[in-house]
């Protein structure tokens, strides 16, 4: 999808810096699982209205949301700060979704810094596998 496009939808700048280099990302066995959506799911969840835009309650913002976890919560990119809120629990309806105090967290302070933090949760499960194997094989 391109740039353009993407852009009408209301996608924030380094989502669209994103997309113009790297698609989803799937990683169920990572923690409770992280689905990154590529382009096009995330313009086809925008358009479902599966995806809110906007934050109120204990949050006012405009957002985009790329990713879920295996739980239920979704990961939203700030329009204004440039934060990922990880949303655990609130009320969407139409294009908002309303938190309370408990329903988010700031996971990370841009979305660079969130592949960042992803990237080292995945190299620490793949050492702890590796190591796991070594042991397996010694006995």
């Amino acid at each position: 999808m391109p740039a353009e496009a993407l852009a009408r939808r209301g996608v924030a700048g380094p989502l669209l810096e994103y997309y113009g280099h790297l698609g989803a990302v799937e990683l169920p066995d990572l923690d409770n699982g992280i689905w990154i959506d590529d382009a096009s799911s995330f313009a086809a969840q925008v358009e479902a209205g599966n995806y809110p835009n906007r934050l109120t309650g204990a949050v006012d913002d405009a957002v985009s949301v790329f990713a879920t976890d295996g739980g239920g919560g979704m990961y939203a990119l700030s329009h204004t700060t440039g934060c990922v809120y990880h949303l655990t629990a609130g009320a969407h309806t139409d294009n908002c979704y309303d938190l309370d105090e408990t329903g988010y967290r700031i996971t990370a302070e841009s979305l660079w810094h969130f592949l960042e933090q992803l990237h080292a949760r995945l190299a620490t499960a793949v050492d702890a596998q590796h190591a796991t194997l070594r042991e397996t094989r010694g006995r």
